[in-house]
């Protein structure tokens, strides 16, 4: 592989992660980033393990970066794997491209139990829509008092769908056009 790809895919590799890490915008889904980004290492310590440079200084640049992307990766995963609590995420629901007011939202909502004084943590995600591989997130509460698991409430049927698109109406759309002036 010529020293130009080795280090596009070096860069790629360090600024999605680096996006994913330290901005609320990721890939689609919630497993996606986690299997994205262990794929993308994988290749890239194959990658650049696999060939030189013509440049001592950029092998061991490049090879040091995958190294570092690699033990972040590794090692967060690693740490989610060992914390009990983590292990709720294998509960999840997902609410995918809800359509509201013409614009795309994901949600999410993670049953935590009795340990957060709520039913679980709820997020709501926008999807834009000419690059819908691609999501940030706009709503975030920590303990919700609403399950998003059940499917009836008080012997009554819910449609959680159009529980998450009132969510979105109130908590975002709301919030965007009323938005207070800000005083000098």
């Amino acid at each position: 592989m010529t020293t130009k790809r080795q280090i596009i895919l070096t860069t790629i590799t360090t600024v999605f992660l680096l996006t994913v890490l330290f901005t609320d915008i990721s890939l689609v889904g919630y497993w996606t980033d986690i299997v994205f980004s262990i794929l993308i290492v994988s290749i890239s310590l194959k990658v650049v393990f696999k060939s030189k440079t013509e440049k001592t200084w950029l092998t061991w640049t490049l090879r040091s970066m995958a190294i570092l992307t690699s033990i972040v990766v590794y090692g967060l995963l690693g740490l989610n794997l060992i914390n009990p609590f983590a292990w709720d995420t294998f509960k999840m629901r997902s609410f995918y491209y809800q359509s509201v007011d013409g614009r795309l939202f994901n949600a999410y909502f993670k049953p935590v139990g009795a340990y957060s004084g709520g039913e679980g943590n709820f997020w709501i995600t926008e999807t834009y829509k000419y690059f819908p591989i691609i999501e940030e997130e706009k709503y975030y509460e920590h303990a919700i008092l609403w399950d998003f698991r059940d499917s009836e409430f008080d012997g009554q049927a819910v449609n959680q769908e159009e529980i998450v698109k009132a969510y979105v109406r109130d908590e975002i759309l709301e919030k965007e056009n009323n938005i207070p002036p800000t005083s000098a």
